[in-house]
């Protein structure tokens, strides 16, 4: 009787296959590409473009080609100096931006705007007068005439307003904040008063050196950062996407509520190629989220599980949401170490949502899908599995200490080399361009964000303004370390609501980290404490926009399914703290034994499942409250990086698994009695 009531996957698979055009209103079935097309323009303002004449196209895929060709040609010959490279990289980008994307999403559907051929051309101007003028700007030692100065400020309000477009309002906002303090700090009140104010100053320090607008982070964008976007757009183009996908059904769809967890594989997977939450969403979402449905899980938990596993992507290496690009180049640190640092962090964040899943799965009584309903491994492997080679050739030489600008050349080349060893992967030489012109222009938004707070960090260090908001926080806390981290975790939420990973990174490593490391946090440690509440930001309510586009492909209500998804999440919240007080956890600790390391992962694992269980409230059966409460708390007391409490949390687990299993077996025998 018991299988009878459990919901099997195979009518799911054959609604989706008899229903492909339906929508997300509740029908079965994969969402179509035009509903999908739609959903990513409403949540990610990177599709939201407008239409364009043959000229204005050509146009923008000649910009577009000539960015990738140009990262692809500095890569392998050597890049041009600083300030050349990045203005003549911010030249293109600035272009397409403004052909590309309208001043207002209702826009999309006219022209371009005649103001946007006058932004498009004074960008160019700009960057183009950088870019001559450079062995110039050289010989007057960093000091600005009005001429500097002039193009100072309209590149300045070209780039607020790209941002504002493209990236976040938000972002252009904060940024303008910090530009008026610079131009204004001087005639500030009390701990803020500075002396470098006015127009010249700013212009000396923000345009004249590699600081400012053309500092390290539109460096990062216009060297490895747009490779490995250029990289992941050569895959996509061969079928990567489907590939993981068919590997991800292949191995999870026959587990209890195969589809949710064919989700959190995929989304993982996809991570790695992508980094972009909500392009994640709608790539894997449009496809797992209509099978969760039918399989039986609610709309708002549908929604909540692929949010959340396509938000933790940018926590998986080697791509890391791009930010630890930065990170690397920030605190000059190989990015092999960083990626080592992220590996356990991004474990027991897919471990919480995939435990959180499975328990759900099982106290609903879900089934996954038949075998025969399922895509081979095999077959996927034997079609498609080469495409692995470049992505594991680009960790390996990331891993050897290779540069990941050559690292990241190497695997354009192995795609394009290996790609035409199956019929399924082959491309065209158009194939080919089109790629190279996706590539390029979906470098745009990392170009004109990283000179966006390039200007916020030029301020910082001109005004010592960072300083001055550490020492702030610092009052606040007493110097006490929790309450820090508290404040930091709370600064970093915020200001990732609505932003972009990379632009909240940056900010944070400007403003918050320096706080950490002066109370002794080891360099790597606070840097990724700030990154990772910044990317837990995007499924925190009420700004959780990974949500709201799940929500739209479930057909469910936004603020629902971002509760639901923060919820699913919560474990991964204690994780920062964890690895601050245990630096093993990252692999990155002094001294730290082996034992203890492996220690700490095994109870943080057990942590993130008891935690698990007392949010569904569900350990081998449904708890009672009191269990609940029971589990929940000795979650915590597992994650905290104590052998006191480690001993009190595994006790309780030992005890719910065995009085649950007791009332299994009581059930059992009452019904067999029966």
């Amino acid at each position: 009787m018991e299988n009878k009531n459990k919901k099997s996957l195979f009518e799911a698979k054959k609604n989706a296959v008899q229903a492909p055009e339906a929508n997300s209103s509740g029908a079965s079935g994969e969402i179509n590409a035009e509903k999908a097309d739609e959903i990513l323009r409403e949540f990610s303002k990177e599709d939201n473009t407008r239409s364009l004449t043959k000229v204005t196209s050509t146009i923008v895929n000649a910009f577009s080609l000539f960015i990738s060709l140009f990262l692809v040609y500095t890569a392998a010959f050597g890049s041009l100096p600083a300030v050349k490279q990045r203005a003549l990289y911010l030249l293109c980008a600035m272009v397409i931006l403004f052909l590309v994307y309208p001043a207002f999403s209702k826009n999309t559907k006219k022209g371009v705007s005649w103001y946007d051929y006058i932004f498009a051309a004074a960008s160019f101007g700009c960057c183009f007068y950088a870019y001559v003028n450079y062995e110039a700007i050289l010989m007057r030692y960093g000091i600005s005439n009005s001429t500097d100065q002039f193009v100072f400020v309209i590149l300045a309000i070209l780039v607020l307003e790209g941002t504002r477009r493209l990236v976040s309002p938000a972002l252009s906002l904060v940024t303008l904040v910090f530009l008026v303090y610079a131009y204004f700090g001087n005639y500030m009140p009390g701990m803020f008063q500075t002396k470098a104010g006015g127009l010249a100053r700013m212009a000396d320090h923000m345009f004249m050196i590699p600081e400012g607008i053309f500092g390290s982070p539109l460096g990062t964008a216009a060297t490895y950062v747009s490779l490995f976007v250029l990289f992941s757009s050569l895959l996509q183009e061969c079928g990567m996407g489907d590939f993981i996908r068919d590997v991800a059904l292949g191995l999870t769809g026959r587990s209890t509520g195969g589809p949710a967890k064919v989700a959190v594989v995929a989304s993982a997977a996809f991570g790695t190629i992508s980094g972009a939450a909500a392009a994640n969403v709608v790539g894997t979402g449009t496809f797992t989220i209509p099978l969760m449905k039918d399989c039986g899980y609610p709309p708002e938990f549908a929604g909540a599980v692929e949010a959340c596993a396509s938000t933790g992507g940018q926590l998986v290496p080697p791509v890391m949401g791009a930010a630890c690009f930065i990170m690397a180049e920030y605190i000059g640190i190989p990015y092999s170490n960083i990626m080592v640092a992220g590996l356990i962090p991004a474990l027991l964040y897919y471990l919480s949502v995939f435990i959180t899943v499975d328990l759900r799965s099982k106290k609903l009584g879900l089934l996954g899908m038949p075998k025969d309903q399922l895509p081979s491994v095999k077959a996927a492997m034997k079609s498609r599995g080469h495409l692995a080679i470049p992505f594991l050739a680009v960790i390996y030489m990331i891993i050897r200490q290779y540069t990941i600008s050559f690292a990241a050349l190497v695997g354009i080349i192995l795609v394009l080399v290996v790609s035409p060893l199956k019929k399924e992967t082959r491309l065209s030489f158009k194939q080919i361009a089109m790629a190279f012109v996706n590539g390029g222009q979906k470098t745009v938004s990392f170009g004109v964000s990283c000179a966006c707070v390039g200007m916020i960090i030029g301020v910082a260090t001109l005004t010592g303004v960072g300083n001055v908001l550490g020492n702030y926080i610092l009052q606040i806390s007493h110097g006490n370390l929790f309450i820090t981290l508290f404040l930091v975790m709370i600064m970093s939420i915020i200001m990732g609501m609505g932003m972009p990973t990379v632009a909240v990174y940056i900010v944070l490593a400007t403003v918050a980290a320096p706080v950490l490391v002066k109370l002794g946090i080891p360099m790597l440690t606070a840097h990724f404490f700030c990154f990772y509440f910044g990317i837990l930001a995007c499924i925190t309510p009420p700004v959780a926009v990974p949500s709201y586009a799940a929500a739209a492909i479930a057909g469910s209500n936004p603020s629902k399914t971002g509760w639901v998804a923060f919820k699913m999440a919560f474990p991964t919240f204690l994780v920062p703290y964890v690895f601050v007080y245990e630096p093993g956890l990252q692999f990155n600790g002094m001294g730290t034994s082996p034992i203890s390391t492996v220690v700490c992962i095994c109870t943080c694992i057990l942590g993130v499942y008891l935690v698990a269980a007392g949010l569904e409230g569900y350990c081998r059966r449904p708890l009672v409250m009191w269990k609940r409460v029971l589990a929940f708390v000795a979650g915590i007391c597992c994650i905290v990086p104590e052998h006191f409490t480690d001993i009190i949390g595994v006790a309780v687990l030992a005890y719910l698994i065995i009085s649950e299993g007791k009332n299994l077996k009581a059930e059992a025998a009452k019904v067999s009695a029966q």
